[in-house]
């Protein structure tokens, strides 16, 4: 792998830490606002290579950042967040998205980031139409009532 990344999800920004391991060189930074739009154009300055990869937590809205890391043809690696949380050990200092980051980065690189199952496309779409059903069915008890 010539660049491998972690990536810090958050509601308002991805923080992202990089490193390009034939140069060596090392980059940090975040993506503000955190949607597809910004991500797809963030991904485009790393296009034309097919040796990325980016790791990531299994915390809420890994889904969308890991559609978008395989439509730019990256590799996704989905982090279990407690394992990966128990890698980091004690915490001496304040935790900060910086260093999610880049310990997820370090986890990558290494081979060591417990990673989680990424159900193929149509399992996610399968479980979408089902959450819709129940929804309907929830409001239509309620309407009942």
């Amino acid at each position: 792998m010539a660049i491998v990344g972690g990536l810090d999800i958050h509601r308002k920004q991805l923080t992202f830490d990089y490193v390009d391991t034939d140069t060596g060189e090392v980059m940090r930074g975040q993506i503000a606002p955190a949607d597809r739009l910004h991500l797809r154009s963030w991904l485009s300055r790393l296009s034309g290579r097919d040796d990325v990869a980016f790791g990531l937590e299994g915390c809420t809205g890994w889904r969308y950042v890991a559609e978008e890391l395989a439509a730019a043809g990256f590799e996704a690696h989905v982090g279990e967040p407690a394992d990966t949380a128990a890698l980091r050990g004690r915490k001496r200092r304040a935790k900060t998205d910086r260093t999610d980051s880049r310990h997820i980065r370090e986890l990558l690189d290494t081979g060591r980031l417990p990673q989680c199952w990424i159900p193929p496309w149509r399992v996610l779409e399968c479980r979408a139409l089902l959450e819709a059903y129940h929804d309907l069915r929830v409001e239509h008890t309620a309407w009942v009532q």
